[in-house]
């Protein structure tokens, strides 16, 4: 299988090379820094994908936020008056419309996810009772959360699975998912095992533009990748269009030595 992933990975566009991914790196590592003084050490395309989870949460914090403070100020004079399920009430009618724009996820036991650097409870607060943000132990949160924040691996493939970042999901099942990350031309199988989590790649051709009739063979081939499957891997990949005319050719001299 060696041989065959480095033939398959000789035209893997590099996470800290290309263009697009380049800048998104140093972007998030910024947003990060500035934030919570956070230094995110991206190595890899998993601590990649992790650090957009992260960046995608501080979207959803920030947007629910704002929402919050304005409805607030929308209301000083009356807020004082209104009880505390009056108040939620408004709240949450107001993040109904936020909802619509935010990106969200369910972990394992079904609860709404829309931050993923914090627990369960924190999310349900996020999510059904954000005037408990009247508080001022959680008030606090708006700005100094970094003591209640979590690792983003916590929730598993479950971000993934959800497309709670810009990838498109091909399939996916309780412990495995399958998608496709359009800037680095590449399909990645996810799965998850206990607290680990493992990523194996399949980089495409650059000139790549995914398409819905592919996902059987994708599905089929990322599969056979796992399974270690040499030969079906093999020749599924060569009776495919995915793949450049480089890694064909260097396939079908590998084929002639494997029976």
């Amino acid at each position: 299988m060696k041989k065959i992933e480095k033939i398959i990975h000789s035209d893997a566009l590099s996470v800290h090379k290309n263009k697009a991914t380049k800048y998104l790196i140093g972007f998030y590592k910024k947003s990060a820094k500035e934030s919570q003084d956070i230094l995110l050490n991206i190595k890899t395309e998993l601590d990649f994908f992790n650090a957009a989870i992260l960046y995608e949460s501080l979207i959803n914090k920030k947007r629910f936020e704002d929402t919050y403070e304005r409805e607030r100020k929308e209301l000083t004079d009356l807020w004082p008056t209104l009880s505390y399920q009056e108040k939620n009430k408004l709240i949450n009618m107001k993040l109904s419309e936020t909802k619509q724009r935010c990106r969200k996820f369910s972990d394992k036991k079904g609860t709404i996810i829309w931050i993923a650097f914090f627990d369960q409870l924190l999310n349900t607060l996020y999510d059904k009772e954000m005037n408990i943000f009247d508080l001022e132990q959680y008030f606090n949160l708006y700005k100094n959360f970094k003591k209640r924040m979590i690792p983003t691996q916590t929730y598993g493939i479950n971000p993934y699975a959800w497309a709670f970042i810009d990838i498109t999901v091909i399939d996916k099942n309780e412990s495995t998912v399958v998608f496709y990350y359009d800037p680095l031309k590449t399909v990645y199988r996810l799965t998850e095992k206990g607290s680990d989590l493992n990523l194996i790649k399949l980089p495409l051709r650059k000139d790549y533009g995914y398409r819905n009739e592919d996902n059987v063979s994708i599905i089929s081939i990322m599969d056979h990748y796992a399974n270690e499957h040499k030969v079906e891997m093999m020749d599924e990949l060569l009776n495919s269009e995915i793949i450049s005319l480089k890694v064909r050719n260097s396939l079908i001299k590998l084929r002639k030595k494997v029976k």
